[in-house]
């Protein structure tokens, strides 16, 4: 499985641009804090959002703002004057905005539903796949799968 979720702010202010085959794309720097013994420690770790994601972020996200996400690891090597070097990034499947600095301050804007805060999968149009739940066929039964633990570690 390769799947990837972060939560960090943007470093820059991002820039839409076109592929060679035409489609449109951001690469974009996400700062992401992390623990350990009492320090805080940032990793600075490059992603790229394609198409509609791209295009939102560019339109919504600016320098600062924090984003959920989630998406795969992509490693790639480059032979550079007979050195080789490995590339490694993050492509974006689904970005969620969660907040904006606001200019000028150390204060955190938190978006709300009803303004700003802006659902990738609504603005793309997906749509939730909903599976149904099969219920239980009587009372006594829904109790033994509630209390059966060992289900887990068989």
């Amino acid at each position: 499985m390769n799947q990837v979720s972060l939560i960090g702010r943007i470093t820059r202010d991002l820039e839409l641009r076109d592929s060679s085959n035409g489609s449109k794309f951001v690469g974009f720097t996400l700062a992401v804090s992390e623990y350990r013994n009492g320090n805080e420690f940032t990793n600075f770790i490059p992603c790229v959002a394609w198409e509609k994601n791209a295009e939102n972020m560019v339109k919504f996200v600016k320098k600062g703002a924090q984003v959920g996400v989630t998406g795969r690891i992509s490693v790639r090597s480059n032979n550079v004057n007979g050195k080789y070097e490995t590339i490694v990034n993050v492509n974006a499947d689904r970005v969620e905005f969660l907040d904006s600095k606001t200019s000028g301050s150390n204060q955190t804007e938190s978006f709300t539903r009803d303004n700003s805060n802006y659902d990738m999968d609504q603005i793309n149009a997906f749509e939730p796949q909903h599976k149904e739940m099969p219920q239980p066929a009587s009372k006594q039964e829904e109790e033994i799968i509630i209390s059966d633990d060992s289900i887990l570690w068989d």
